[in-house]
């Protein structure tokens, strides 16, 4: 991979690439925390809808535009696929 890495003791080239695995799951950590509030972006929007009541009146109804179960389904199909997904893309 890195030429001469071979020359370096197993300890120290052990340790370097520890080091390395745990630089890669802080940016695994911090690319899902920033998908995470994206998500919840988009599926906490609202809509205001006018609904009418028996006597005519008229109210303003905030309405959610995603269904929590749908939204949570779809990011839970996607959590799980991803990194079958980028395994296939790097390869």
């Amino acid at each position: 991979m890195v030429p001469g890495t071979s020359l370096l003791p197993t300890g120290t080239l052990g340790f370097f690439y520890f080091i390395f695995l745990l630089y890669l799951f802080l940016g695994i950590s911090v690319v899902a925390d920033i998908f995470m509030e994206a998500i919840e972006v988009i599926t906490s929007s609202t809509k205001d809808v006018q609904v009418q009541d028996k006597e005519g009146k008229l109210y303003h109804v905030e309405v959610a535009i995603w269904n929590p179960t749908i939204a949570n389904l779809t990011l839970m199909a996607l959590g799980s696929s991803a990194p079958e997904i980028l395994l296939s893309v790097i390869e």
